[in-house]
């Protein structure tokens, strides 16, 4: 049995510790170490791993919930104020007509009528006032102002106001927000369920460009090495130099001038949207321009703000700094003052002391036995105390020698 104990104690049980650690070794990288063996090289974390998955999901996510909704509204208010605006065409060509004809009927039975031709002016003046004010008060209407437009600029040929792709910037305009006002909802529930669009599609817009805007921002400060003032500089000549490029592209296909292009784009980016210019690019390219812009627009004033902000605060500091070095030292003034003040009143005393002797010296067959001055009025004896004749800063300046 003793031999056996001492077999296993020698020969096994060494295997047994041995084995022990090489699970230890490649459990843990300091017994490797330790054991001789290689240290077992970090697994590569892949480009897709759940975190940045995730944060992907949640950016894309925000971006096409924004296209959803947009394509939605542009479907909702098309489907809504299409058919009135045909109709109101219609209306519209028809009361034209029917004026029209009731004017000509009138001024060739005038003309029948009346061989005088001032007395036919007279006459038919009246009328044409009339047919004017049916006229003008068809302008009201921004559907029939567009028939009018149409007849006189597009040789009598209807130009659509509320198409798929003028549903889809109108959509979008409202949301960033621009709004050029090119259309808008004629109908009363169109206006109703426009608010309601608007209230609900403009904080998810400035929460998508903001969202971007970050994005954006955190990779041009990892590639300037984290620089604030690097990134100031380039976001403003980023700013200043995008509606200038823009200007210069739409000029180039497009009709318009120069200024003009350029004008647009300011007032596009910058969320003015007067409207006095009609889209002169499609308006896939133009929801692309405006949603670029916008949030370049919102990445400078946030970064610029933030820098001058940090200055102010910087700044801030060090005027509380100042403050509470200035308490101090007023605090070691006071002192100062306080323990010179006591000095003087000190010296001041001294100096008292040792002239009252000296006068006393000096009127000592003068003084009684009581050392004050002895003066007499009316034949009695008045004692009076000493009272120095001169100067009191004097003898704090000759106490200081």
């Amino acid at each position: 049995m003793t031999l056996f104990c001492l077999h296993f104690i020698v020969i096994i049980r060494p295997n047994v510790l041995a084995r022990h650690g090489e699970c230890m070794a490649r459990k843990s990288g300091l017994a490797a170490l330790m054991s001789g063996q290689p240290k077992p090289a970090p697994r590569k974390r892949g480009f897709w791993n759940k975190k940045k998955f995730r944060t992907f999901i949640i950016h894309a996510g925000l971006v096409f919930l924004c296209i959803l909704y947009i394509t939605l509204g542009a479907v909702l208010f098309y489907s809504l104020e299409r058919p009135i605006e045909l109709d109101m065409r219609d209306k519209t060509i028809e009361a034209l007509k029917v004026e029209q004809e009731l004017l000509m009927k009138v001024s060739a039975s005038m003309n029948d009528n009346f061989d005088d031709f001032e007395a036919f002016n007279k006459s038919f003046a009246p009328l044409l006032d009339e047919y004017q004010s049916v006229l003008f008060e068809l302008f009201d209407n921004p559907v029939s102002a567009n028939v009018f437009e149409s007849m006189v600029f597009n040789n009598n040929e209807y130009i659509d106001m509320w198409t798929p792709s003028s549903s889809v910037l109108f959509a979008a305009t409202t949301m960033v927000p621009v709004g050029f006002g090119l259309i808008t909802p004629s109908s009363s529930l169109g206006k109703i369920l426009l608010i309601c669009y608007a209230i609900i599609g403009i904080p998810l817009a400035l929460v998508t460009t903001s969202d971007l805007g970050k994005f954006f921002c955190a990779f041009m400060y990892k590639i300037l090495n984290e620089s604030m003032k690097a990134s100031m500089v380039i976001f403003i000549l980023l700013l200043i130099f995008y509606p200038i490029g823009g200007g210069i592209l739409i000029s180039l296909v497009s009709d318009m001038t120069w200024i003009d292009s350029v004008y647009y784009c300011i007032m596009t980016i910058f969320t003015i949207g007067y409207g006095d210019f009609q889209p002169p690019i499609p308006v896939v390219f133009l929801i692309i321009f405006i949603v670029l812009g916008v949030t370049l627009v919102t990445v400078s004033i946030e970064v610029v703000g933030s820098n001058i902000i940090h200055h102010i605060h910087y700044m801030g500091r060090q005027m509380g700094r100042a403050k509470e070095i200035a308490g101090k030292m007023m605090q070691i003034a006071q002192k100062l003052s306080i323990n010179k003040g006591l000095g003087l009143g000190m010296a001041q005393l001294g100096a008292f002391a040792k002239f009252g002797m000296m006068m006393r010296v000096d009127n000592m067959g003068h003084t009684g036995a009581n050392g004050f001055d002895e003066e007499f009025e009316d034949g009695k004896r008045k004692e009076t105390a000493f009272e120095p004749e001169i100067h009191i800063d004097f003898v704090d300046g000759f106490a200081s020698f």
